[in-house]
């Protein structure tokens, strides 16, 4: 899994596609297509073969269900790589095929072992790491993925326009620099939600110093996490928040994310 350097010599921004074992719907790839682009960002799918499983496969008590036949049948494993080949290869050509379609690089590659190690070691520290999950989940994947960044991509995620929501405890957090680097890229605009601090005219003050220091031509809007939760965030084509603040209001946080489809990116503070 070695980058490419471009030609200045410095790395590529890359968004790895850990897929689970099973098939992702194509609005949720081209999701994740969008957000490579947004990030300036290559694409790399990854899918991992379960070697557990495919060692347990022939075990005589072993069943799975054929969705064909819709009956059990013994779980063997030339039925079992059969059938990891055919989805790394439905797979591997919808992300070229989103990826082709929005002008992204993009590279498919299959290993074989625990996935959620594999992909924890794989990945690079500059690597954005996406899961086809519901931020919802994020509790079972702190510590396999905890030492980057992670997006939560909902299976029942798609492409939609809107601004980059931004969740943030302070003005100037790392996660309100990653969403303003994002949004000044994309050319669209930001909405930074004051998770912690309601009213703070401090927080405002220096949102709107912020602001002016950039020059980016660009309108932020603020809101106060009271009005979030009366309303909910706006429509969003990505929300960005870091793995503290998501920690300390995951109660509010997780039901606003549950009835949302967009990619939630939760940024690990260094």
């Amino acid at each position: 899994m070695n980058k490419k350097n471009n030609a200045k010599g410095a790395r590529t921004r890359r968004l790895v596609l850990a897929f689970p074992p099973a098939t992702v719907p194509r609005p949720a790839i081209d999701s994740a297509a969008q957000l490579a682009r947004l990030l300036g960002a290559s694409l790399f799918g990854l899918f991992v073969e379960d070697s557990d499983l495919l060692a347990a496969a022939d075990l005589p008590f072993l069943r799975e269900l054929d969705a064909r036949l819709r009956a059990w049948r013994p779980l063997s494993y030339e039925n079992l790589l059969e059938d990891y080949t055919a989805m790394a290869e439905a797979l591997r050509r919808q992300v070229l095929q989103s990826a082709a379609q929005l002008g992204v690089p993009a590279e498919f590659s299959v290993f074989r072992g625990d996935p959620r190690s594999a992909v924890a070691s794989g990945a690079e520290p500059s690597d954005v790491v996406a899961l086809f999950e519901p931020v919802t989940n994020w509790e079972s994947h702190k510590e396999s993925v905890s030492a980057g960044t992670v997006v939560f991509v909902p299976r029942t995620a798609r492409p939609q326009s809107g601004p980059i929501v931004v969740v943030a405890h302070e003005a100037t957090g790392p996660e309100v620099e990653l969403a303003s680097e994002i949004a000044s890229n994309a050319n669209i605009q930001v909405v930074v939600v004051d998770a912690l601090q309601e009213h703070s005219s401090a927080f405002w003050m220096q949102r709107s110093q912020r602001r002016h220091a950039r020059g980016t031509g660009r309108t932020d809007l603020v809101a106060s996490a009271q009005h979030v939760r009366q309303l909910g965030l706006p429509p969003a084509s990505l929300v960005v928040v870091t793995r503290a603040t998501l920690e300390r209001l995951a109660q509010p946080l997780e039901s606003i994310a549950g009835g949302r489809s967009e990619p939630w990116l939760v940024l690990e503070e260094r």
